[in-house]
């Protein structure tokens, strides 16, 4: 049950990514951004209602409470990059930032993050990855690119704020903050930007349940932490989004991207590559330690 839940945590982002993007079309950045957290805080106060849950806020740094505006930030790069690249280039482009991220917040053991430090064979698995990456860009937009690759980058560190804040609290609680925050950015950014006239409201009523989605996607990711090894779960999450990216691209273009779940495979392998070294090496201490 958990493996499943993980796969369909990672087919859920990619869908996320197309929901938001339709409503950007529909709407216009300025009040697509605001309606994304509507419909995020509109699940989760239902949660919790379900749940019969008082959130709780604690007193923290002002940096914990500070998602739901890295949240914004996602949103941004990922509507700016959507239509330009394929969706499974999205995902790989994020996951490679998402991981050169983390190996250097692990390195320097950021954010209180136990210090790990990078290890050279690791760099083989990233070639890997950008191989993979390479041959799934059949167009190379630099924007895009770069607005992808930062989404990973910022993904992390909504999830490393998101998780201090619920050590302390509890995950919907850090949830309820998150798009709490993240709605109030998201009507400032609207101001500052504009709002296109007349609104459109005739869209798909898909468009209108991107929020509602990422706070499945965070409930869910929550729910199987510590369930499942956290080297299935990642592997799980990212075939979940590749699958799922390559459907929404074949539906997208009319025709199978071969291209894509090419680059797909090479970005897989290169990510449990990665894994596997990390387990090996984790193994590997513990045996150490165990002997000593």
């Amino acid at each position: 049950m958990f493996y499943g839940l993980s796969l369909l945590a990672g087919m859920l982002i990619s869908v996320m990514v197309v929901f938001n993007g339709g409503l950007n079309a529909q709407m216009g950045f300025g009040l697509s951004m605001v309606v994304i957290h509507i419909s995020g805080l509109l699940a989760i106060l239902t949660v919790l209602l379900i749940k019969r849950e008082k959130p709780s806020f604690p007193r923290m740094h002002p940096v914990w409470y500070s998602a739901g505006l890295l949240g914004i930030l996602t949103t941004v790069f990922n509507l700016v990059a959507f239509g330009h690249i394929s969706v499974s280039a999205m995902m790989a482009l994020g996951l490679l930032g998402e991981s050169m991220s983390s190996l250097m917040v692990d390195h320097f053991g950021l954010m209180g993050i136990p210090v790990r430090k990078m290890r050279r064979e690791k760099v083989w698995g990233l070639l890997i990855i950008l191989a993979g990456i390479a041959i799934m860009l059949t167009d190379f937009v630099l924007l895009p690119v770069i607005v992808s690759f930062c989404a990973g980058i910022t993904v992390l560190l909504s999830r490393l704020v998101n998780g201090g804040l619920s050590r302390k609290s509890s995950v919907t609680s850090a949830t309820l903050v998150n798009y709490l925050v993240g709605l109030t950015g998201a009507g400032l950014l609207a101001l500052f930007v504009g709002v296109q006239t007349p609104v459109n409201f005739q869209g798909p009523v898909t468009n209108y349940l991107g929020g509602a989605v990422g706070t499945v996607i965070v409930i869910i990711s929550n729910f199987v932490v510590g369930k499942i090894a956290s080297f299935y779960m990642t592997l799980t999450l990212f075939v979940g989004q590749v699958t799922a990216g390559l459907l929404l691209d074949m539906m997208l273009q009319g025709a199978f991207p071969a291209r894509n779940a090419l680059g797909g495979l090479f970005v897989l392998l290169g990510l449990t590559l990665n894994l596997w070294q990390d387990r090996a090496h984790a193994q590997r201490l513990a045996r150490s330690s165990q002997a000593a």
